[in-house]
């Protein structure tokens, strides 16, 4: 492992710690999956209308913690992109 870590130019420590923080990884994952799915049903229950502002309201008043830029980061990221309305001023 020595001669690896020094080819790939890591300490070996850095190896280790990445090597233990991948079950953290894989939840993290999972957890963002589950979160994207609430996502898109609320998003599909707004007809499209609300951005991550509003879904990110939404999901606190579901008692659901979690911050504002990650909603935002994954509505981007799944392609989650709220209906832009246009007000008439006729």
């Amino acid at each position: 492992m020595a001669f690896l870590c020094r080819v790939l130019k890591v300490s070996r420590s850095a190896y280790y710690a990445w090597m233990a923080s991948r079950s953290a990884r894989r939840l993290r994952r999972r957890a963002e999956a589950e979160l994207v799915a609430e996502i898109r049903v609320l998003h599909a229950a707004s007809r499209g209308a609300y951005g991550a502002p509003r879904i990110h309201a939404a999901l606190r008043r579901a008692g659901r913690v979690v911050n504002e830029k990650r909603v935002e980061r994954l509505m981007r990221e799944h392609r989650i992109i709220a209906r832009v309305r246009h007000n008439s001023t006729a």
